[in-house]
Order: structure tokens, then sequence, then C-alpha cells
């Protein structure tokens, strides 16, 4: 069974671990509750990290005594095993409300669903697996895993830690021989100790790990939880990361690497490439790598890198912002694609069939500093205030743009206005092209290079409807646009004036606000990070 609630413990210390927990625990246990006892600190920075948690969290701001210390500071106060005690508090707050609670400490990742809880018993204890003559030392049990239903646990706990010989973890052995209990197997909170402290050689150990349904097992049981400081790249520990990792980067597990880069480089990094690069990875960073630029979030950084011509998150997703997969063949195996331009079913499928995970994207403006400027300074127009009905332009600068904007239907006989040139020279300025879509009610969207183009985002940005032709993968992002709600699908002119005249001035409305609020969520740099880590961890 899975545990009612969870709960834990942390200072703004080691804040950047509690969020990997939080984290890691949300995709696994998403809504379920767990209290958080917390400094100040620690609850405003986890309330202003993306993404939000996807857990109903409680928190107990209740540990300002403690904020701003180490281990060894603490207990050069005196107040060290004062401070593991409140362990015992934190599952005593969690009882006040719940039936049982699994507490788990902040440096651990979780892998799978914790559902192995013997709710029978009065205690769930993790053993160390590890040699006699350190359990001798250190307890037999972990303190950073335990479960209970017993509401008199803290003070037995606490009673008993007065005469531990290792602090609240030796005391464990007290609790287990006055409650009734059952363990969690070796496939929980698995550890460095447990390969460097067993009496089995290291490399017996490891090879209990293997890889079923693409998740990994310890000893033929779902891994579900690690227990390590991530961050900490030395020695004994140093190797058991690393070790971690590798299996995580095998399988291709993105969530828990993403996850595991963002508790040791403390915020989410982008990696863009440095310009100029040769060859075909010259970009003008625009499009995509502007928007990069404009991100408001605090919690995010950039890299300039010469090592790669794509767009990364750290440590290994790719943000594949070009047209076309012609730039596909230096991915350097990427733990998931994000598909920016193209379909799933054409683009996507190729991909795939190179073993590669990918999900839809959004996609965004040519220029979107100009376009947030223009809409800062700019309001959205109601419909009376929209002097053209139906607007295109565009240009074509190879065969294919050409291909797709020279048809045999001839457009320009059902819009108000029609702009197609050919060549680098551009009729409007970016400014003037952006007021042109923003002064009409409906925008024809031609495919272009990709199957995807700037103006269907862009028309949306000013609330202005796109009117989509089959050859548009309108449908292909992350938070796709709804027919009839966002756009209108036409085969043909005739289509386009006999769908047009048929919506009414409400509906259009509708249609406007609803083509406004996805532009916002999705692209604007107010909001486009924290939608897209949220739909890359959680959906």
């Amino acid at each position: 069974m899975r545990p009612s609630s969870f709960c834990c413990l942390s200072t703004y210390t080691c804040h950047h671990e509690l969020f990997g927990l939080l984290l890691s625990l949300s995709i696994y246990h998403p809504g379920e509750k767990m209290h958080c006892l917390v400094d100040s600190k620690t609850k405003k920075a986890i309330d202003e990290s993306t993404p939000k948690i996807q857990l109903d969290i409680v928190w107990h701001v209740k540990l300002d005594k403690y904020s701003g210390m180490n281990r060894r500071e603490m207990e050069q106060k005196g107040i060290w095993s004062d401070f593991q005690m409140m362990k015992a508090e934190v599952i005593d707050l969690a009882l006040q409300t719940d039936s049982d609670t699994l507490f788990l400490d902040a440096d651990m990742i979780v892998l799978d669903t914790i559902d192995d809880i013997d709710k029978s018993k009065q205690l769930g204890l993790s053993p160390h697996y590890i040699k006699k003559r350190d359990t001798d030392l250190y307890g037999y049990y972990n303190g950073g895993m335990l479960w209970t239903n017993q509401k008199t646990l803290k003070d037995d706990w606490i009673q008993f830690t007065k005469t531990s010989r290792y602090f609240d973890q030796a005391s464990i052995e007290d609790l287990a021989n006055k409650y009734s209990f059952f363990t969690f197997g070796e496939n929980y909170n698995f550890s460095w100790w447990r390969v460097a402290q067993s009496d089995i050689p290291p490399q017996a150990i490891i090879s209990n790990i293997s890889v079923k349904n693409n998740k990994l097992h310890y000893k033929n049981k779902p891994l579900k939880i690690v227990h390590t400081h991530f961050h900490d790249k030395t020695g004994t520990v140093g190797r058991f990361n690393q070790l971690m990792i590798n299996l995580l980067t095998q399988i291709k597990d993105y969530k828990s690497l993403m996850i595991i880069s963002r508790m040791v480089d403390k915020k989410w990094i982008i990696q863009l490439p440095r310009q100029p690069m040769g060859g075909k990875w010259v970009h003008n960073n625009d499009s995509f790598r502007e928007l990069v630029i404009l991100l408001k979030n605090k919690d995010v950084d950039i890299e300039l890198s010469k090592n790669s011509g794509h767009v990364w998150i750290k440590p290994n997703i790719l943000l594949y912002d070009r047209p076309t997969l012609y730039w596909s063949d230096a991915l350097n195996n990427p733990s998931l694609v994000m598909l920016g331009n193209g379909s799933m079913k054409e683009e996507g499928t190729i991909l795939k069939q190179k073993g590669l995970t990918v999900k839809p994207w959004i996609f965004w403006p040519r220029r979107p500093m100009i376009l947030e400027k223009v809409l800062k300074e700019n309001k959205i127009l109601g419909y009376d205030e929209r002097k053209s009905t139906t607007v295109f332009i565009g240009n074509y600068e190879n065969n294919v743009q050409q291909k797709y904007r020279q048809t045999k239907h001839d457009w320009k006989l059902v819009l108000d206005e029609y702009h197609c040139t050919s060549g680098h020279k551009h009729k409007f300025t970016q400014e003037e092209y952006l007021m042109k879509l923003r002064g009409s009610k409906y925008g024809l969207c031609l495919r272009g290079f990709g199957s995807k183009c700037h103006r269907e985002v862009e028309l949306m940005a000013f609330g202005t409807v796109p009117i989509v032709t089959p050859e548009v993968s309108i449908r292909d992002y992350m938070d796709p646009p709804v027919e009839n709600v966002h756009y209108l699908k036409v085969n043909n002119p005739e289509e386009l004036k006999e769908k047009v005249s048929n919506v009414s001035e409400e509906q259009w409305k509708q249609m406007s606000k609803a083509c406004f609020s996805w532009y916002q969520r999705n692209v604007h740099s107010d909001n486009c990070w924290e939608n897209m880590i949220t739909s890359i961890l959680n959906n």
C-alpha cells in the first residue's frame, strides 16, 4: 500500500536537495500530501522555484533557529541532536491530520512509486544492509527513511535518543523493540554505503542492478529511492553518484537526470550555441534563441557553448528548434527530444525510429523581442477596432516555401490583404508586419520551410484567429490549440470565405480571447519556461 502522507525537513543549506526530492516524488505521487518542516528561507526559495511542485504541500515553518548552519556548526553549538529529532517532530505534525506518514531525508530522489507499506504494522524501517562492524557503530537502521502510524513515536524516539550510541539513528533499534515493524527491501534507500560498507565486494553489489522495462531494478525489484548528495564528486560518494547518473542515462530517465542536474547546479541550465558557428550551424540567434534571452526567471541560467550547434537543457534534453531534420545528424544521444517545428507523425516518427524519445514542444515568433515590445505598447484590439477581416503577409526564399505559398489556390481573391514576396527583401518591417496582424480579425496560415510557421504563433499573440491549411502542423504542440476554439481549418479559398462568414461576432470574441490566452501561457517569456518545464517533468 501507499503511505497516506509523506514528511521531510530541511533548512536553507539543503533546500536545493529538498526541491529535487519534492520534484521526483511528485512524478510518482502527484497531488499527494507532503508535510515539510523548514525555515522561512527554504519555503520562500521553493515557492519561487520552477516548476510549481505537483504535491499537496503542508508547510511547517519552525526551523529558523537552525537556519544557515551546517552539521559541524550545529555540533559546535550542541544542537545537532536536537535538530535531528526534528524528524520526530515533523512525523508528529503529519500524524495530527493523517493516519500514517513516511519520513524521507531531503537528499533523496524517488525513482518509482512507493507502494510497499505494510499498514498492519506500526513501523516501517530501512536497514543499512551493511556489515555488522559498521551497524554496531552507526545503527542497524537508517534514520533517513521511516514510516509509522503511531502518535506515541515522537516521545519514544526522543527519549531513546538521549542514550543512543549514534544520535537519532541507533535509537531506532529501541523503537523496533517496542513496536511491530516491517523492513523496506534492498530496492529502497539505495546509497553509497551499501556499496562501500558491505561484506560483499562493491562490484557484486553493483551487479545486482539490472534494467527491465526501461526501469532500474535491484535484485529484480524496481529501484525505488536513491539516497545520496549528488553534488559530491569526490571519493566513494562521487563514484557512486556517477554510477547512478550513468545508469539513468542508459535508460534515458530524462526526468531524474534533469532533477539531479538541477540539484547540483542549483538552477536549470539552458545551453545555447555560441555564435558565430560555421557551415550549417550558423544561426541569427532569433526565434527561440532570442526567446531564451527574454526569459524572466531567476531559476534559469544560460550557458554559451561551442560543443554543440543545438540548444539543450542540461544535462541532455534537446530543444530541437530547427525547421527541418536537416540538422538532426548530430544529436549526441539526448535522453529526450522536444520537437519544435514539424509533426509528431512525420518528423517525430523518424526520430523515434532512431531510438529517441520525442515530445511535442512549442513554437515561437520570428523576433520575440519585437513582438513583446509591440504587445507591451499596444492593447489587444476588439472586434470593431480591427480594420481588416482577413490578412496574409508572407515571403518565400526557397523552393519549399514557394511550393506551399504559390499554389493552385488564389487566396488573394478572398482576403482583404494579401502580400507574398520572394527573395530576402520583405515588404514590411517586422514591427509593421506585426501591426498588420494585430489589425485583422483573421490571418491565413500557409506552410513555410517547416510545417509550423512563426505566423500562427504571432497571430495568436494579438488575439487574431489563425485560418490554417492542411499542410500546417497546428496540433503538434505540448498544449495543442483546438479547432474552432483557437483556429479555423480550411482547404481552399471558398471554404475560407464560408467559414469566416459563419462565425458570429460573439464567437470571434471568444476565439480571440482563447488565442491570446494560449500565447501568453505557452510562448510569452513570462510564462513559457514554467509551462515547458512542467510539461517535461509532469506530463
